[in-house]
């Protein structure tokens, strides 16, 4: 793993207030755009826990069943 350091981003307080409620890792987001952007302007893709399989709580389940029960989107 690499090290990690501690830096200061001025970030939106609305969005960043957003960020917290959803329950977003600011560290690994912040992270992962950085990687990305780095890696469009070097003209590469560069590996990304991004590209990883997500971690999402129910993942397989369908979470709007509502085509499968017939039932219009927000029922």
């Amino acid at each position: 793993m690499m090290k990690k350091v501690n830096t200061c981003l001025y970030i939106d307080k609305q969005v960043l207030e957003t960020a917290r409620k959803v329950g977003l890792n600011l560290s690994r987001v912040s992270e992962n755009a950085l990687v990305e952007a780095i890696g469009r302007l070097q003209g590469r893709k560069q590996e990304t826990s991004l590209q990883s399989p997500p971690r999402v709580e129910g993942r397989g389940r369908d979470l709007n069943p509502g085509a499968r029960l017939h039932r219009p989107v927000g029922y």
